[in-house]
């Protein structure tokens, strides 16, 4: 490994408690417990792991490597350590606390590594062998970059379903207190009313979990498209009865929320090939479901501001 490359990796592990620091301000405590899916973790337990392989794994291996010809190190098992000290209970700035000051000691180990000791070798027990520089990179990309991109994930996913569980609350504000003629009033002959805008979200949302039943159970499956001018049409949307098209909107999107819950963090990644778009994740899907709500959650805005008086 070329000197610049490990000056690099000491880089990421040096810049690594800044960043932490960063995508941790803000985040309310039911974030931080939040679990982005079954039996995934959650940041608050991610951090805890981050804590423990710091000191179990990459502070003993450099300690040992230094001081001992060919150590052995054993493995650190996440899983069973955070069922053994049950991360969900542990104080979070404790926690924090503790992993700064190994993350300082690591950087003080690493700062004196003279160049030959570099290639200073150990043996994981289920890895094998690897030098010290194979240790940095792992702690730099398998753990500090995996585990910010993770945090940062979550956090993602959590902002787009808490709004997509607050669209239906969102429609129901907005249609509440119009009259039955305002809800039906068209801008225009050719513009939807409020009640037919809330129809296609209502019928959009079908195809929303149709497709994510469909990306997360098949390879590469093919998606439908809607008309929806013509289905509007067809199934005479300004006719139906608002307090129903609320019920059964509420309804579909529980499932979307449903099943997006369920879904772990690379199935999200997993594709269906639109016909316009070619192929399209369950995590661009979801990203472009919610675009979809705030633009039309915006035209019944405009048009309850047109039609209140």
């Amino acid at each position: 490994m070329e000197k610049t490359e490990r000056d690099q990796y000491v880089a990421i592990v040096r810049s690594t408690p800044d960043r932490l620091k960063a995508e941790l301000a803000g985040v309310p405590k039911k974030l931080l417990a939040w679990r982005p899916a079954p039996g995934k973790w959650s940041i608050h337990e991610i951090v805890c792991h981050m804590r423990d392989a710091e000191r179990l794994g990459y502070l003993h291996r450099y300690t040992e490597i230094l001081a001992k010809d060919n150590p052995t190190f054993p493995d650190v098992d996440g899983d069973a350590l955070a069922l053994e000290r049950q991360y969900r209970r542990l104080n979070l700035r404790e926690v924090l606390r503790d992993w700064r000051a190994a993350r300082k000691e690591s950087l003080a180990i690493v700062k004196k590594v003279k160049t030959d000791q570099w290639l200073r070798v150990g043996t994981h027990e289920l890895a094998g062998p690897m030098s010290l520089e194979t240790i940095l990179q792992r702690q730099a990309l398998g753990n500090d970059e995996a585990h910010l991109a993770q945090i940062a994930d979550i956090k993602k996913r959590w902002e787009i379903l808490s709004r997509l569980r607050e669209t239906p609350k969102l429609l129901v504000a907005l249609l509440r207190g119009m009259s039955d003629e305002a809800l039906r009033r068209k801008p225009a002959p050719e513009k939807w009313s409020m009640l037919e805008i809330a129809c296609h979200l209502r019928d959009a949302e079908e195809f929303f979990v149709e497709r994510y039943g469909k990306i997360a159970n098949h390879d590469r499956p093919q998606l439908r498209m809607i008309n929806q001018d013509a289905l509007a049409a067809k199934l005479r949307y300004n006719e139906d009865d608002p307090a129903l098209v609320l019920k059964q909107f509420q309804g579909l999107r529980a499932e979307s929320v449903a099943i997006l819950g369920a879904l772990a963090a690379q199935s999200w990644q997993r594709v269906g090939v639109h016909p316009k778009r070619g192929d399209v994740s369950i995590a661009w899907t979801a990203e472009h479901q919610v675009e979809h709500d705030s633009n039309h959650l915006g035209q019944i805005r405009a048009l309850r501001e047109q039609f209140a008086g």
